[in-house]
């Protein structure tokens, strides 16, 4: 959603971690006027009492793709044989330790027998994957498109084939400790609004 509020919302204060690093947080204590995260890390939120249930909504999905540096050759990975050829061909591939999208593909990796196999795997702890990309660190990186879509300096190759494909859907809440529940409620309105989904759809997330 970064690249979706820098758009629609250029003057909003918000902060941007990984939904495991965000619920981390939170569990600690941090708090915030209205969070989005993952429909799953919203569900969590709802059991512990963290949002105001009554006012979730639901954003959109976006589905994992793979990036290469902005002018570098992009690989085919059109069917799932492809993908694993241009991954074992590749100098190094990147995705992130906790983000949903890294902790799918470290899966996928494993479930395709290609987790030992890799020459060079970089596993992001913090900061987006696709600023390894950008920088020449990793010549492939795998992120949720929508993360990928508004970063300088990479092209985007391509989604994950159909049969290795995940998609990820988005909520946001109002939070129960917010002291600004009304202006966090018309908040939510705005995420409704079509320039916002004009937004998502421009960053590669498809609005419900």
């Amino acid at each position: 959603m970064k690249g979706v509020l820098e758009s629609a919302a250029p003057g909003l204060r918000a902060e941007f971690h990984a939904t495991q690093a965000l619920l981390k947080s939170i569990a600690e204590g941090a708090a915030a006027d209205v969070v989005i995260l993952t429909a799953d890390g919203i569900g969590q939120l709802a059991a512990s009492g963290k949002i105001v249930v009554a006012n979730r909504i639901d954003l959109g999905r976006s589905g994992v793709g793979i990036a290469v540096r902005k002018g570098a050759r992009k690989p085919d990975i059109g069917s799932l044989e492809a993908l694993k050829r241009a991954l074992l061909a590749a100098d190094s591939v990147a995705h992130s330790r906790i983000g949903a999208s890294g902790l799918y593909f470290a899966e996928l990796l494993e479930r395709l027998a290609l987790g030992d196999k890799l020459k060079k795997r970089i596993i992001v702890d913090k900061g987006p994957v696709a600023a390894r990309v950008a920088s020449g660190e990793a010549a492939l990186g795998a992120q949720l498109l929508c993360e990928l879509a508004p970063v300088q300096g990479i092209d985007i190759v391509g989604p994950l084939p159909a049969e290795v494909q995940k998609y990820y859907a988005f909520a946001a809440a109002v939070m129960s400790a917010s002291r600004k529940q009304d202006a966090a409620r018309a908040f939510l309105d705005f995420l409704r609004t079509e320039p916002v989904r004009a937004a998502m759809r421009k960053n590669l997330l498809d609005p419900t």
